[in-house]
């Protein structure tokens, strides 16, 4: 198994990011709590929309990568 290389931390670090600002802001909206980072505003969609661009090339180059692997096996 390969180990996680530093664009897949940096990836995950930003969709959990996310995630949290999202969950906040959710909770911020009904009104349930008053967090820092709570209230999800025009630039906080723009972050998500960001997110799952890098999210989806990140995964799409994993794909190619483990392409490229299964064919050099393939050749040996």
């Amino acid at each position: 198994m390969r180990k996680p290389d530093r664009i897949g931390a940096i990836v995950l670090a930003f969709t959990l990011f996310v995630a949290y600002w999202g969950w906040a802001g959710l909770l911020y909206f009904q009104g349930l709590i008053s967090l820092p980072l709570g209230a999800l505003g025009s630039e906080g969609l723009l972050l998500v929309l960001v997110d799952v661009v890098i999210v989806n090339l990140y995964a799409f180059r994993q794909r190619r990568h483990a392409r490229q692997v299964q064919i050099r096996a393939s050749k040996r």
